[in-house]
């Protein structure tokens, strides 16, 4: 919840407090996160909404994902052809989902954001 003596900010902004994450703990990221978007709020939208909110920030993902590779390239810094891409992970609180667990589905990182995990 943001509090009343935090403004809002926009997602760049975000991107350039949080960096690369080390700096930051799991507590500030998810701070940091309610400045943009009302995360706590999350829980209580539709099914088909959860459907549009993860369709546009995976647009998001890879717009944002092409535009490094062209900051990469233009760095002199691009991908082999035949290597596997290497390319930035998250900086926030890990969270597990399908495509990275392997047991069972753990829904209580809807609250907790996936901080103080170990």
């Amino acid at each position: 919840m943001v509090m009343a003596s935090e403004q809002k900010i926009d997602l760049l902004e975000f991107a350039r407090n949080v960096k690369d994450g080390r700096g930051t703990t799991d507590a500030e990221f998810i701070r940091q996160m309610r400045r943009v978007l009302p995360i706590d709020d999350l829980r209580d939208i539709t099914p088909e909404e959860a459907e549009w909110l993860f369709m546009a920030v995976s647009w998001l993902h890879d717009y944002s994902l092409l535009l490094w590779e062209f900051h990469q390239v233009e760095l002199n810094k691009g991908q082999d052809p035949g290597a596997v891409p290497a390319i930035p992970g998250p900086s926030g609180p890990e969270i597990e989902t399908m495509l990275t667990r392997s047991g069972p589905a753990d829904f209580s990182q809807l609250e907790d954001y996936g901080v103080s995990r170990g």
